[in-house]
């Protein structure tokens, strides 16, 4: 691979954290447009419904980066809670 001037090649986990989603999988798949929390993926649709849960919100430092290994696809989401 040919590296751009002035770039540098480095594994991505020492350039960003990572952090499994486990905690972040809402309990309901009862989505309501009117509910005020997005539930996100990475794959085609991003935004898959709202949820009304509190618990489990990721509210920590943005942007971060979705990783989706069903589409092998990745978002930047930036989306404040």
């Amino acid at each position: 691979m040919e590296v751009p001037k002035g770039w540098a090649v480095a594994p991505l986990d020492n350039l960003l954290d990572y952090e499994q989603p486990q905690k972040y999988i809402v309990e309901s798949t009862a989505y309501r447009d009117n509910y005020p929390t997005p539930v996100l993926t990475a794959g085609k649709s991003f935004i898959i419904g709202h949820t009304n849960e509190i618990e489990g919100i990721y509210k920590d430092n943005l942007p971060v980066i979705i990783f989706d290994d069903f589409y092998d696809r990745n978002t930047v989401c930036d989306i404040p809670l």
